[in-house]
């Protein structure tokens, strides 16, 4: 009977801790992901865009991005258009501009198609398409199931895989998300052996796995 309630309040303290992490570290883990993305190629699509666009469809897209703040709606309707009419790097850029303002209004399913018709896109590269395929689960993790995420992110946890850090820790949120955590201790204890990870990856892996009591 000591052994049992040991048992059981050892179970409720890593609970405690877990939820604690999971509040510090579970969207922050999303968004900082996101901002690192977005950092990670932030200048090779803008240099891209200004090698091969048109002054106007600079003008249109930088006009948008004005606009988001103070009319969302009629910013939306300019980078549409865009990314119909637009020439290949501002599509992108309009595409992934769409999302964010979709995710950001609360529309997570539609954003999350945007970001997902830019990851089946054959006529983009493969790094946008990986770009896409994480910001499709950092602004869907809400209403993505775990097989869901696996769909996207697992083609991206391989070695040579410059995302691949990122990647686990996306598939470890949602296989906790799914209760599911012998997936999750995998994958972190990837993070933890990868040299190549941050320092601040590691340090959230083994707090993670610490809570979970793995």
């Amino acid at each position: 009977m000591s052994d049992e309630l040991f048992r059981e309040v050892d179970e409720e303290v890593r609970q405690d801790r877990y939820q604690e992490l999971w509040k510090r570290y579970g969207i922050y883990t999303v968004v900082a992901a996101a901002i690192i993305i977005g950092a990670t190629i932030a200048f090779v699509i803008w240099r891209d865009a200004q090698t091969s666009a048109r002054e106007a469809d600079s003008t249109r897209f930088l006009s948008a991005v004005v606009q988001e703040s103070v009319q969302p709606d009629s910013a939306l309707l300019e980078l549409q258009e865009l990314a119909r009419e637009g020439t290949p790097a501002y599509r992108f850029l309009a595409r992934l501009r769409e999302g964010k303002i979709l995710a950001e209004d609360g529309d997570k399913a539609q954003a999350v198609a945007v970001f997902d018709s830019l990851a089946a896109d054959d006529d983009l590269q493969s790094t946008y398409r990986d770009i896409a395929r994480l910001l499709a689960v950092a602004n869907g993790m809400e209403v993505l199931s775990q097989d869901e995420v696996e769909q996207r992110i697992v083609p991206i946890d391989t070695e040579s895989n410059p995302f691949r850090v990122t990647a686990r820790e996306f598939l470890a949120i949602a296989a906790i998300q799914a209760g599911d955590n012998e997936r999750a201790a995998a994958l972190l204890r990837a993070n933890q052996a990868d040299s190549s990870a941050p320092v601040a990856s590691r340090s959230r892996a083994t707090e993670l796995l610490t809570a979970l009591g793995l």
